[in-house]
């Protein structure tokens, strides 16, 4: 989270597997351990709003953002504790700000 708030560019490098890091953080929000769940809501906080000035991002986000809507939505509904629920909104947030014809169809 620190590195991508210091240099948001390092999803342009060549090397970097953007769609397994994604994968990775929707994972992440479904883990039992509080600190995790937050840490990736926080990723997807600073992530989502480089959609539109990060090729990378925004071609990740379009294919797979549904999953992290869907794992969004059960965190919500129950799967994560109720201390959580603010940083998934920050999530929900920024998908609709920064995403939000995607949202809609999704």
């Amino acid at each position: 989270l620190q590195a991508l708030k210091r240099k948001p560019d390092l999803f342009l490098c060549s090397n970097l597997d953007v769609k397994a890091v994604f994968q990775c953080g929707v994972l992440s929000l479904k883990f039992p351990e509080a600190p995790t769940v937050k840490a990736s809501c926080g990723f997807f906080t600073e992530l989502l709003p480089r959609c539109g000035e990060i090729t990378p991002v925004g071609q990740v986000v379009h294919e797979n953002g549904k999953a992290l809507l869907q794992a969004v939505l059960e965190g919500i509904g129950g799967q994560a504790s109720r201390s959580l629920m603010d940083h998934f909104a920050e999530i929900l947030f920024a998908l609709n700000k920064h995403c939000f014809s995607l949202l809609s169809v999704w």
